[in-house]
């Protein structure tokens, strides 16, 4: 017999998506309107008003002549307009688009609902079309972006130990997202790369890069690979995209492609450029993408099959015996330590 679904799987992919994103809100909004009402704060930026979807019943309240009612039930006027996005696709003249849904609500907020997380410098030009679009028309629209992964995390965070029946329609949600590509493992994968020249500086000023145009697969860690052996962990904290000058002891551009560098990271990524062409020879003024972590976690976690590492790897976490969701990389690389693998 197959299984019973909450949502279904089988339509327009993307309207589909919608309209399963929207059923889970409803449902949640129907078990409980205080419950709906944490949810939908927790997906939305920190620095937004917080929203009131509850009804409101007071009594004895005063209007403005003065008169006193006997009973008020009211609510709060907002309006969130929601876009989802499955392909990565950044069109900034549709998004203005969306935002003429607004009239005149005390609360407006457009949700940008993705796979992955919104690129910094995509985010960036939806502020300025918004900020803009804001001043000549009178609107006071928020902006705020999470994913399919954070909706199924926040929408379990508000559930209680009782909630059994929300708790198995988000699971299926979850389960959907899963199925229809929505979710990724990404934040269970390393990515391993070479580093038999560069380990040292890789680990002094924690970054790792590579040729702007290779292609890369996103991953939470980054491995440094070193004879025969995945010799460091970190986490991966910010991406940017650079090239630097010589002459200028500048860059010609630079471009966060995610998290906010520091000027910390900017004086790291020249001196590392600097030292990685004195000290080997690499072209300074080449096209790099700049992998930047907290911290990079000394480990040995060796290869035990014949030859090198013939390229870049990636590690999935959930395949290693004894690792557990939500470790960060100091736990994960004691984890490794002194373990073998194959390939």
């Amino acid at each position: 017999m197959s299984e019973i679904h909450y949502f279904p799987r089988y339509s327009q992919k993307e309207n589909m998506v919608t309209n399963n994103t929207l059923l889970l809100f409803s449902r949640l909004y129907q078990n409980n309107p205080k419950k709906f009402t944490l949810f939908i704060n927790s997906i939305l930026d920190d620095d937004k008003k917080q929203l009131n979807t509850t009804v409101n019943f007071t009594q004895q309240e005063s209007s403005k002549s003065g008169r006193i009612a006997d009973g008020v039930i009211s609510q709060d006027s907002f309006k969130v307009v929601i876009e989802t996005k499955l392909y990565g696709q950044e069109q900034i003249v549709q998004i203005i688009g969306h935002w003429d849904s607004f009239k005149q609500e005390d609360n407006q907020v457009f949700l940008w609902i993705n796979k992955e997380p919104i690129p910094g410098d995509y985010y960036d030009k939806i502020i300025d079309a918004l900020v803009d679009y804001n001043n000549k028309n009178g609107t006071n629209i928020k902006f705020a972006s999470t994913t399919f992964k954070e909706i199924c995390y926040a929408s379990k965070g508000v559930l209680q130990d009782y909630d059994l029946e929300m708790a198995a329609l988000i699971e299926d949600y979850e389960n959907f997202c899963n199925d229809t590509g929505l979710i990724d493992n990404n934040d269970n994968k390393v990515r391993v790369v070479l580093t038999g020249k560069t380990f040292a500086e890789n680990v002094k000023y924690k970054l790792y890069f590579h040729p702007m145009k290779r292609g890369y697969q996103n991953a939470k860690y980054i491995g440094l690979y070193q004879d025969k052996a995945i010799r460091a962990i970190g986490e991966i904290s910010g991406i940017v995209d650079m090239q630097y000058d010589e002459e200028s002891d500048d860059f010609v551009f630079y471009k966060d492609i995610k998290g906010k560098s520091t000027q910390q990271t900017k004086d790291h990524i020249k001196e590392i450029t600097k030292v990685s062409k004195t000290k080997h020879g690499y072209p300074a003024e080449e096209e790099r993408r700049v992998f930047i972590v907290e911290k990079y976690y000394q480990t040995k976690y060796k290869k035990a099959s014949s030859g090198g590492l013939p390229g870049v790897r990636y590690l999935d976490l959930t395949e290693i015996n004894g690792y557990q969701e939500g470790m960060d990389a100091k736990e994960i690389a004691e984890l490794l330590d002194g373990r073998e693998w194959g390939i």
